[in-house]
């Protein structure tokens, strides 16, 4: 297995950690807020979508975009000595580009949870568009793994959409 695509592995793992660290954060906070009866529920499952997205899916994004955009790389990556080349640094919205695509497939499964329980909760049938829904984030999420092996390690699909490659940190 190449080195560079071990180190993008354990640099994500680490900033998986990061991201978990926030999450338990979030879990304290409402279940605090649900103890002094703040009801954060919502029935519609759009409105669960935003509750979501403002409080999960975006505070994600932001560590990852401006990690990248201002120190090239997230906490993972710089214990990993690893980095986005320099010279795709100069066009900001690559990183941008390349943040939006590797989670945009995150978000989608999220949407698709959502309906799934609004679904449930209600004894309503699944809808088929539901399945792809939850099922195509996965497969995307596979070919991102599988593109970053076959590169071995330098660059994912959304590294190839986006213009922007991984590499070693220069001493």
């Amino acid at each position: 297995m190449p080195a560079l695509f071990i180190k993008r592995v354990f640099a994500f793992c680490i900033d998986y950690m990061v991201i978990l660290v926030y999450v338990v954060g979030l879990y304290l906070a409402s279940t605090l807020l649900h103890s002094l009866n703040v009801d954060l529920s919502f029935e519609s499952p759009f409105h669960q979508q935003l509750l979501g997205f403002f409080t999960l899916t975006l505070p994600v994004f932001l560590y990852f975009f401006l990690n990248e955009k201002y120190r090239s790389s997230t906490v993972g990556k710089r214990l990993m000595d690893l980095v986005i080349q320099k010279n795709v640094l100069e066009k900001k919205s690559n990183i941008f580009l390349r943040n939006l695509l590797k989670f945009l497939p995150w978000e989608i499964a999220h949407t698709g949870v959502y309906f799934l329980f609004y679904f449930d909760k209600h004894n309503q049938e699944i809808p088929i568009w539901l399945w792809f829904v939850l099922i195509v984030p996965q497969i995307v999420i596979l070919i991102y793994l599988l593109s970053i092996l076959f590169s071995k390690g330098k660059s994912s699909l959304y590294d190839l959409i986006a213009n922007t490659k991984i590499s070693l940190r220069s001493s």
